[in-house]
């Protein structure tokens, strides 16, 4: 039987990446499913398309999980981003914050950047052996430099302790392992993306133009209604655009 999130917990002051850290560690057989790595500081965030991730120190959660799970096939590896960000809403919900999902795998709240996660798998033939899941979520921080960003307590108007923060996501994982890969969890997910049935703003490879977000596929990838035409993207290959970049 897999250990919920959270049975273990390393706590470092500072380091390069979370990721890198567990992917030495799984490399090193010292960690298992469920394992936790938490830095107060990352010198060396990374986010997805090959981004930076920046932070102040001790003011956010910079946290690792590793997962191992159960004969997933790399063709549901989307469950993977359903799993988390679905789990992240549901925490954000209880403490009265409602976000939506910005595919893939981003966090926001009245179109600002709450959370990043960057997803990284390891293969097993044609299943997930493993999965490190990085998350970086801003919850004590309130300048953001000119970042188009936004925290917990921005939102909420008070402070809390990350360490709070990261039991009270921990436990919304937990409640929502057992549904990992289920159709419940998908329209969970679809159901709380950003701009969903909302006519925006994109650039694809032809350019920019004004669609409507109507979900995604069996693949994951993401669907975009344009001029009447559904399309299909993967990961880099449509980018969200503000209303003043068109």
């Amino acid at each position: 039987m897999l250990l919920p999130f959270g049975h273990r917990i390393i706590h470092l002051p500072s380091v390069d990446s979370t990721n890198n850290y567990t992917a030495n560690l799984l490399r090193e057989g010292k960690i298992g499913h469920g394992a936790v790595i938490l830095a107060d500081e990352q010198l060396a965030g990374r986010g997805q398309r090959g981004a930076s991730w920046t932070s102040k120190a001790g003011e956010n959660l910079l946290v690792t999980f590793l997962v191992t799970p159960d004969n997933l096939s790399v063709k549901d590896q989307e469950a993977l981003t359903q799993f988390i960000t679905v789990s992240i809403a549901d925490f954000l919900v209880k403490i009265g914050i409602s976000a939506s999902i910005k595919w893939p795998n981003d966090i926001y709240v009245d179109g600002k950047k709450l959370a990043g996660i960057l997803i990284e798998n390891a293969l097993n033939g044609g299943n997930i052996a493993t999965s490190i899941i990085g998350v970086g979520l801003n919850v004590n921080q309130i300048d953001f430099e000119g970042l188009n960003a936004t925290s917990l307590a921005a939102e909420i108007g008070e402070k809390r302790p990350v360490m709070d923060v990261l039991f009270q996501l921990t436990d919304a994982m937990n409640k929502n392992w057992s549904a990992l890969n289920s159709s419940q969890l998908k329209q969970r997910y679809l159901s709380s993306m950003y701009l969903l049935n909302v006519a925006a703003n994109f650039e694809d490879e032809n350019g920019k133009f004004t669609g409507i977000i109507r979900g995604t596929d069996e693949r994951g990838r993401l669907e975009i209604e344009k001029n009447g035409t559904l399309n299909y993207y993967n990961l880099k290959e449509v980018s969200f655009l503000s209303q003043s970049d068109l």
